[in-house]
């Protein structure tokens, strides 16, 4: 039910942010034993480009900043090696030229989907917001699209200045759901994680009050017994899920809360709880008892202090 980790993918564009995503991933790969690809994808633009009267041939420009990316993945490389030895690998990308920087987050896309079909990586971990750095720095504005484009499970690390992410293990992962089966999705590799740092896991389900139509006092009287039967379904529902997964996770537990806003909900519990990694899937199905994972996921991931894990449900999935 859980597949070991094998092959982590971490996505890196030259600047100091982007290597907060390391120490994380260092830790992972050391704690599975899997193989680490440290990838640079570079984006040459065109050597002659035509401007208002005159021809700007930056050839040699371009070739310095190639080098530059080459002499910098080779150089985290090393670094990295220091602490994981023989399980570390370079993988410099370069895109075709391009005209524009309008196209260049296009072509960075386009060039890490490849590369995770070429790798097949158990699990890619990134920062969320990458600035500055050595030439031109493109993580920030790729990473949306990759994790929209790419079906691999994506961690992501907030960056923040002067404050590395710690390489412990974690200790309690959350998973929040909805009811769906694609929400389920996320619990497999929030498992695997799980098994590497004796972490336990906790599935948690927020129940939403829907308003009712009529007279104030059969309002709230149909509003009671409808909660209750919600909060009854959604706790029958976690266990269940929670019973299913039992034996793949050293710990699991189930928790159903009433609130109105889930992602703050999420955010809040897990504040108070001590969690340190947020496990979800990127779509889950929406309804009158439901809420929609895929516009939670982004409140969440804007929100959290935490590594948030994202799932995209796989491409054979059904989608509502």
């Amino acid at each position: 039910m859980t597949a070991p980790i094998t092959t982590i993918l971490v996505p890196l564009d030259g600047s100091e942010l982007a290597e907060q995503a390391l120490p994380l991933a260092v830790a992972l790969a050391h704690a599975s034993g899997a193989e680490l690809h440290l990838i640079h994808v570079f984006v040459p633009y065109a050597a002659r480009i035509d401007m208002p009267g005159a021809i700007v041939d930056n050839t040699e420009f371009e070739r310095k900043l190639e080098e530059q990316s080459t002499d910098y993945l080779r150089s985290v490389t090393e670094r990295v090696a220091k602490e994981l030895p023989d399980h570390v690998h370079a993988d410099p990308v370069r895109t075709r030229p391009i005209r524009s920087p309008y196209s260049e987050s296009v072509a960075v896309v386009d060039r890490l989907r490849r590369a995770v079909a070429r790798l097949h990586p158990d699990l890619m971990v990134l920062a969320t917001h990458a600035r500055g750095g050595l030439g031109r720095a493109w993580l920030g504005s790729v990473a949306d699209a990759l994790i929209r484009r790419v079906n691999v499970p994506t961690l992501l690390v907030h960056p923040r200045e002067g404050a590395p992410t710690p390489a412990s293990a974690f200790r309690h992962i959350v998973v929040p759901l909805d009811g769906s089966e694609l929400a389920e999705e996320s619990i497999p590799i929030a498992a695997r994680l799980a098994t590497l740092g004796d972490a336990r896991v906790t599935l948690l389900r927020v129940v939403v009050p829907q308003p009712a139509m009529g007279p104030p006092s059969v309002v709230l009287q149909f509003n009671v017994d409808q909660l209750e039967h919600f909060q009854r379904e959604a706790k029958r529902y976690v266990d269940e899920v929670a019973d299913r997964f039992r034996g793949a996770v050293p710990s699991i537990e189930s928790v159903t809360v009433l609130a109105e806003s889930p992602p703050r909900a999420i955010l809040e519990w897990s504040d108070e709880h001590g969690v340190d990694l947020i496990a979800m899937s990127t779509h889950g199905r929406s309804g009158f008892r439901r809420f929609m994972l895929g516009s939670v996921a982004d409140k969440i991931v804007r929100g959290a202090q935490i590594p948030v894990l994202l799932t995209r449900p796989g491409e054979g999935a059904s989608r509502s």
